[in-house]
């Protein structure tokens, strides 16, 4: 009888994928269904739906040379529809600022589908921080950012440097020192090895930049120890 419960669970699942797959597909061979009519036909199973449309959404992140003409024009579709489907699946909104923030070029419409995370997750830091780095990078609007960070702040568990850096973004220092350190701090928090290693990279441009031009050798000898921590070593 559990056997047989079991087989037939499994059964439904499969079921509802490959249906899901044999629906007609527009010329442009993406299928994103509206958050709003998936939901209608899910059975229950939303996060088996989210996984599969999250893997649909990384091949299609990752399929750089068409990304090239369309501008990751169905980025915000796949996020908005992941995110429904499984609020608390937490890398989806890295995504919503680095992928729609910044390479679609819709901070609004990334802080729409980050804003419905924080309500979603009320007790993880991280979402009112992703908050602030798409404020801060892709829609420019430093108080917002450094209001979110605070937010983040607040949270036992956060990271201690939050608080400080919501101090930079409003202090009177040059971008791209704010910028050095905004993505320093996407490399240290992120798990989402993609973000992770982007972060890692926009970092290293940075540091090096600012090891190379330092003023002073306070700013030197900071600047070689981050370098060092991302792996880079300099004279």
């Amino acid at each position: 009888m559990l056997l047989a419960l079991v087989l037939s669970i499994f059964s439904l699942r499969w079921q509802l994928v490959h249906a899901v797959e044999r629906l007609p597909r527009p010329p442009a061979q993406e299928l994103i269904p509206s958050p709003h009519s998936i939901k209608m036909v899910t059975l229950g199973f939303d996060h088996l739906l989210a996984d599969y449309f999250w893997l649909q959404f990384i091949a299609y992140v990752g399929d750089a040379q068409p990304r090239l003409k369309d501008r990751y024009a169905l980025a915000d579709r796949y996020v908005d529809l992941i995110a429904t489907l499984d609020p608390q699946f937490v890398q989806v909104y890295w995504f919503a600022a680095f992928t729609v923030g910044g390479d679609e070029h819709q901070p609004q419409r990334a802080a729409e589908i980050i804003d419905r995370g924080i309500q979603a997750n009320p007790n993880n830091w991280f979402l009112p921080y992703i908050a602030g780095v798409n404020q801060y990078l892709y829609a420019g609007n430093e108080k917002s950012a450094a209001r979110y960070y605070r937010m983040a702040a607040r949270f036992p568990d956060a990271p201690f440097w939050l608080e400080s850096q919501a101090e930079v973004l409003e202090s009177t220092a040059p971008r791209f020192f704010k910028e050095a350190n905004s993505w320093l701090g996407i490399y240290t928090s992120a798990r989402e090895p993609v973000v992770k290693e982007q972060a890692r990279h926009k970092s290293i441009y940075y540091w090096l930049s600012i090891y190379k031009s330092a003023p002073t050798e306070k700013i030197r000898v900071r600047s070689r120890q981050v370098l060092h921590e991302l792996g880079v070593e300099v004279q």
